[in-house]
C-alpha cells in the first residue's frame, strides 16, 4: 500500500485557504484501518490529477491546494476533520469511500453549506441529497447501479434461479443486496433461497454453505453482497464446501487481495470500474497512460480499480470549479449539480445532477476470476436503477 501524500499540492493549515490565487480542497482520508484498502489508492490517484491540472496551468489560473488529513477509518475523527477543514476555508471536501464513515463529515459540511463528495462510497444514500442533504456527493456508481449491473448481467447469461448471500456489516453491502434482487425479479429472475453473514475481517460461513447446499433445486449463481477481505473469504468457503455453483458479487470484490484468498478457484466474477494491472482484457490506451502515470508518482501501480474514482473524481470536480460562479460553497455546489460528461479513461460520463448526486450512467466491467487470474469479459450498464422504496433519488 502506498501512503497517501500531497507532494506539490499538500499544504498545512499556517496558509490562508482563502488566497484568491488557489482553490483549497480538503482531503479527509483512511491511510489506516479498514477504510484504507479503498481510500489509499483514490486518494493518491486524485492528488496525482491535481498536480497534473496544476501543472498545466491550474484552473482559470488558480492553483489547486490539497490540504490531507488522516482519519484512521474513524467516524469521529472524520467530524473532527471536517471541522478542521471548514475552519481552513476549503470550497470542497472529499471524504472516505464509506457512507457509514463519510456522514459524520459530510453532516457537518452540510450545515456549513459546503459540498463534500466522498471519493467512491455505494451506499445511494451518499447521494440522494435528502439523507444527509443536498450538500453531499459521491463520485461513484454506487451499490444500487452495482447490483442492479449484476443482476442485469447474470441474468443475460440465462441464469434464472438466483441465491442471495448477504452481508450484514456495512450500508454498502446491505443496498447491494438490496438492489440486485429488485432488478434480478424486475428482469423476470426468481430468488431461490438468500442466507446472511456478519461480514469483516474473521468470516466462517460454514453453516450457510451447507445450507445452501442442502439447496434444491439448486441456483443458477450465488450473488455474494460483501466486500474484502470478508467477500473473499466467503467465496472461498463456499468452494472449500464444494460448491461450484457461478458466483457473482459487487465492485468491493475488485483487486488482488481476491487473488490472494480465493487461490485458484474459478467460475467467479464480479463488477469492477475497470480492468487494468492484474486484469487483462480491457486494452486501452487511455487506462494505460493512468497506471503509468500512477506508477511514475507513487513507484507502484494501483492494485485496484477503486483507484481510478479518485482520478476521475477529480476532473468531474475541476469541470465544475471552471464554471462555478465563485468559489463559495453554494456556488461550487451549483455547478457540481449542473454538470457536463466528462473525459474519463473508461470514457465519458456523467457525474452529478439536481436530484441525484453520483454516476448513474457509468459502464460496469464485468470481471472474470480462474485459477489465479483476471479477465475482462464485457461491459454492462444497468440500465436503470429499481425503485425499492428508500427515498433513492437517482432510481427509476
Amino acid at each position: 500500500m502506498v501512503a497517501l501524500t500531497a507532494t506539490a499540492a499538500c499544504s498545512d493549515s499556517s496558509t490562508d485557504a482563502a488566497a484568491s490565487d488557489e482553490i483549497v480542497i480538503g482531503f479527509a482520508l483512511s491511510q489506516s484501518g479498514n477504510m484504507a484498502p479503498f481510500d489509499v489508492e483514490p486518494g493518491n490517484a486524485a492528488l496525482l490529477r491535481i498536480n497534473q491540472i496544476n501543472a498545466n496551468g491550474g484552473i482559470a489560473g488558480k492553483k489547486i491546494r490539497a490540504i490531507v488529513k488522516d482519519v484512521r477509518s474513524n467516524p469521529d475523527t472524520v467530524g473532527t476533520a471536517a471541522t478542521e477543514l471548514i475552519a481552513e476555508k476549503v470550497s470542497l471536501m472529499v471524504l472516505p469511500c464509506d457512507f457509514d464513515l463519510s456522514a459524520p463529515g459530510a453532516t457537518i459540511a452540510q450545515q456549513s453549506r459546503i459540498p463534500a463528495v466522498s471519493i467512491c462510497a455505494g451506499d445511494p444514500k451518499m447521494a440522494d441529497a435528502k439523507t444527509i442533504g443536498d450538500y453531499a456527493f459521491s463520485a461513484n456508481a454506487g451499490s444500487d447501479v452495482e447490483g442492479a449491473s449484476g443482476a442485469a448481467w447474470g441474468y443475460e447469461q440465462g441464469w434464472k434461479r438466483a441465491y442471495l448471500l448477504q452481508d450484514e456489516s456495512i450500508e454498502y453491502t446491505k443496498s447491494a443486496g438490496r438492489y440486485f434482487e429488485a432488478k434480478f425479479t424486475e428482469l423476470g429472475g426468481t430468488i431461490v433461497g438468500r442466507d446472511a453473514f456478519p461480514g469483516g475481517d474473521n468470516v466462517n460461513i460454514s453453516s450457510q454453505a451447507l445450507r445452501l447446499k442442502n439447496l434444491s433445486p439448486r441456483p443458477d449463481f450465488v450473488y455474494v453482497a460483501s466486500w474484502n477481505p470478508g467477500a473473499a473469504t466467503a467465496i472461498r468457503q463456499l468452494r472449500e464446501a464444494g460448491i461450484t455453483t457461478p458466483v457473482i458479487g459487487p465492485a468491493a470484490l475488485d483487486g488482488q487481495s481476491l487473488l490472494n484468498i480465493v487461490g485458484n478457484a474459478g467460475n467467479i466474477y464480479y463488477t469492477a470500474f475497470a480492468c487494468y494491472v492484474y486484469c487483462t482484457g480491457q486494452d486501452s490506451q487511455s487506462l494505460g497512460k493512468f497506471v503509468s502515470d500512477y506508477e511514475a508518482a507513487y513507484r507502484a501501480k494501483p492494485a485496484s480499480s477503486y483507484a481510478l474514482l479518485g482520478y476521475n473524481m477529480v476532473i468531474a470536480i475541476a469541470d465544475a470549479l471552471s464554471r462555478s460562479a465563485s468559489l463559495s460553497g453554494s456556488d461550487v455546489r451549483a455547478a457540481l449539480v449542473a454538470s457536463n460528461p466528462v473525459e474519463t479513461p473508461i470514457g465519458d460520463v456523467r457525474y452529478f445532477s439536481t436530484t441525484c448526486h453520483k454516476i448513474i450512467d457509468m459502464p460496469m466491467a464485468v470481471i472474470k476470476v480462474e485459477q489465479g487470474k483476471m479477465t475482462f469479459v464485457a461491459q454492462q450498464q444497468a440500465g436503470s436503477v429499481p425503485n425499492v422504496q428508500d427515498n433513492n433519488s437517482c432510481a427509476g
